[in-house]
């Protein structure tokens, strides 16, 4: 574009220290640039010296003019005045404080013969710590919710086109930066061009920064979500969409530490949390498996330890942790069924899975498999955003997010190899494609840095077996190879488990309530799709690939576990059980979105179908229980035996058919009171906690009983429906 003349401002406030050396410059590079120009002082209320200034050098130069707002009406009014009361096509702005360098303008008369509104951007900023780091998170917020990719939107140094001015709503915003950020929204938006140049950022030598006021910090962010409501499109979707999520978030937290389980295996992880917290103990591994003697990765430990450092070793954080991620996995749901099919798909995936009764009874404690679905679904979106962008970096989210579900539970083995399949279609596609495979980042680039990432965050594992023999390496050979192996390969008996995998373990357990009318019509049903992207495929040459990657995910996923001998437990299936909940989303909002005389039946077919699986879904609620209180008993049971001990030293013992003593451990160390361990240290007292119906603990076959020696019941108790005793030393024997 032809510059014929430009119009500078500068929005200020409070800048008598500044003020007169920075337009006093401008001017001078103004002159040496031979344009056309004003100068506008934008004077934001201020209350020293800066407005008489701003008008003496007004009446000293026709080229400067100035602006008074008679009270402090923050930088976005400022902004708009300079913005609104602008002579020339081209507009130029930068602060009064001095913190720019003007001469540079140079770069943005370079820019704006390409583009529409040229951002600056601070090469190295020289502010405080506190406003680099507000300025990270509003960047982070500005790109989650408005998908802005500028490098620094809010600096303070711009040249915009009138034309954008003109052809953009009015702007709006008040005080704080939002301003910044709604003049590059509304730009892109209405479809103007937008580039960005590098700037100096010099230190502030007089004046005082108004960013960090939290009261323009509330204002900006008010503005913020005024701007973004008002952009956004299908506002009744968004609704539903928080509804949805605010059902989540009550079927997952509402009275959690009530009802969230804590035995032995979590005891066992909040110890090892406690020794990562308190003795900076960082584990190799993680939990054991129950079958073959496999040992996990440690990274669920690591994640369990932010939410108990920052609660005080509360394992109900822990399980909060689970509850949030289960959220998560609601909207994620939601996310990737708008995107691969449709809003209403989204929805309807996300409800249904907001209300199973397996997805909140797995959220609402703290477990290793449990954030399985949610890894398992980035690692699918990574793959999914890698083959529609061709920015092949997403891939790295892909490593990450199959490393940490193999962590959750070794079944999530079998999601690697639809990861792998999703690999080798976009491997196929490059080279049947001869042009630029990517955006961002090349498609073997992407390829090594998720193996690299993958294989780092596996890491712990390969140290450990390296230390100890290949422990974890001999116990999965013994999987696949030994004669008790649990993993068969004849074909025959694995095709004859696919179905009921299929129908028992997934469909009836996670979406239909295990009612025995809906269990088949809706299995059934889900398959549909597959015969839909068939004919559109063949007929049509339409293609979706997130009916593709489903299809391979449901494929691989249950004949994987069909190779499995042992029983399949709900907890398997976590790399997996988004995927019905999808296929069925999408079927609906093929269905209803039929443009055919039959949409109106359609619609009540589908309202009908969801309240059914509404009513049989709640009605299995695990909400509707009495709640344990697992956690309220293990605490009150372990503050009783301390109020009890005669002694500093005592030893102790569960007697529980399907429960070990971990989380009686856990508090009894944690209150200050740690049992001394048989045989080593034993006491003059033993305190029994008996969980079964019947119990005679002087005759226990429990390692700790008998190895305390012969004993004789001091006193018995009756607490939250377990007996306690206090067993003493009875060496000869008698009663």
């Amino acid at each position: 574009m032809n510059i014929v003349g430009l119009s500078v401002f500068f929005p200020c406030i409070n800048e008598e220290g500044s003020i007169e050396d920075v337009v006093c410059k401008t001017e001078q590079i103004l002159k040496k640039l031979k344009f056309k120009h004003e100068i506008i002082i934008v004077n934001d209320g201020s209350t020293d010296r800066t407005g008489q200034i701003a008008d003496r050098m007004a009446r000293e130069n026709p080229n400067i003019k100035v602006i008074h707002h008679a009270k402090n009406l923050g930088y976005g009014e400022a902004l708009k005045s300079g913005f609104y009361n602008a002579r020339y096509e081209t507009i130029v702005y930068t602060d009064g404080d001095g913190q720019f360098d003007f001469s540079e303008v140079h770069k943005f008369l370079d820019k704006i013969k390409d583009y529409d509104l040229v951002i600056g951007y601070r090469i190295k900023r020289q502010d405080s710590f506190f406003r680099r780091i507000f300025g990270r998170g509003w960047r982070l917020t500005l790109l989650v919710f408005f998908r802005l990719t500028l490098k620094d939107v809010d600096c303070g140094f711009k040249m915009v086109s009138k034309k954008v001015l003109e052809g953009i709503p009015h702007l709006e915003s008040q005080r704080g930066a939002m301003i910044n950020a709604e003049l590059a929204i509304k730009a892109k938006k209405y479809g103007f061009r937008v580039g960005q140049v590098g700037v100096n950022h010099y230190p502030r030598l007089s004046g005082k920064p108004t960013g960090v006021n939290i009261r323009v910090i509330i204002k900006s962010y008010l503005d913020f979500f005024k701007l973004w409501w008002k952009l956004k499109k299908h506002k009744n979707v968004f609704i539903i969409f928080l509804l949805i999520l605010a059902l989540a978030v009550f079927l997952r937290f509402y009275r959690l530490p009530e009802y969230m389980t804590f035995l032995g295996d979590e005891g066992r992880d909040a110890i090892i949390v406690k020794n990562i917290i308190k003795g900076i103990n960082f584990p190799l591994i993680g939990p054991p498996t129950s079958v073959g003697n496999i040992y996990l990765g440690p990274l669920y430990y690591y994640l369990m330890a932010i939410p108990m450092f920052i609660f005080n070793l509360n394992p109900a954080a822990a399980a909060g942790m689970n509850a949030m991620i289960g959220v998560a996995t609601v909207a994620l749901i939601y996310y990737i069924g708008k995107h691969w099919f449709s809003p209403k798909s989204g929805l309807i995936a996300a409800y249904l899975y907001a209300i199973s009764p397996v997805t909140i009874i797995y959220s609402r404690s703290s477990w290793n498999p449990n954030p399985a679905p949610f890894f398992s679904l980035l690692a699918i979106l990574g793959l999914f955003k890698a083959h529609s962008s061709r920015n092949y970096k997403w891939l790295i989210l892909t490593g990450v997010c199959a490393a940490a579900a193999v962590q959750m539970h070794y079944l999530a083995l079998i999601l690697l190899l639809v990861l792998a399949a999703g690999w080798l279609k976009e491997l196929f596609a490059k080279i049947s494609n001869s042009k630029s495979d990517s955006k961002g980042g090349s498609f073997w680039a992407g390829t090594v840095l998720a193996a690299v990432v993958f294989l780092l965050i596996m890491s712990p594992l390969f140290v450990f077996d390296l230390k100890h023999n290949f422990l974890n390496y001999k116990a999965i050979s013994a999987i696949f190879l030994d004669n008790q192996a649990a993993v068969n390969f004849n074909l025959f008996d694995t095709l004859n488990k696919v179905i009921p995998i299929y129908n028992d373990n997934l469909v009836a357990r996670y979406l239909t309530g295990e009612n025995p009318i809906l269990t088949p019509f809706i299995s059934t049903l889900i398959l549909a799709p597959f015969l839909w992207i068939t004919y559109l495929m063949r007929k049509k040459r339409q293609y979706n690939y997130g009916f593709w990657i489903l299809g391979i995910w449901l494929l691989i996923g249950t004949a994987g576990l069909a190779l499995y001998k042992q029983n399949i437990y709900d907890h398997y299936l976590g790399f997996l059980n988004p995927v019905p909940f999808l296929l069925l989303g999408s079927l609906a909002s093929i269905s209803i979105s039929s443009k055919r005389g039959i949409k109106k039946l359609l619609y009540v077919s589908w309202a009908i179908i969801i309240i059914l699986l509404t009513i049989v879904n709640l009605q299995k609620n695990p909400l509707i229980n009495q709640p344990n209180n697992q956690l309220k008993k293990t605490q009150e049971i372990s503050k009783f035996i301390i109020s009890q001990v005669s002694a500093d030293e005592f030893n102790f013992a569960l007697i529980a058919e399907r429960n070990y003593d971990s989380a009686y451990q856990f508090y009894l160390d944690l209150y200050g009171y740690k049992p001394k361990e048989v045989p080593f240290d034993i006491t003059e007292q033993l305190f029994v906690v008996c969980e079964d119906p019947v119990c005679d603990p002087t005759h226990s076959a429990k390692y700790e009983v008998a190895a305390f020696g012969w004993s004789k019941v001091d006193w018995q108790k009756d607490l939250y429906g377990v007996k306690i005793y206090r067993l003493i030393p009875n060496p000869s024997g008698k009663p």
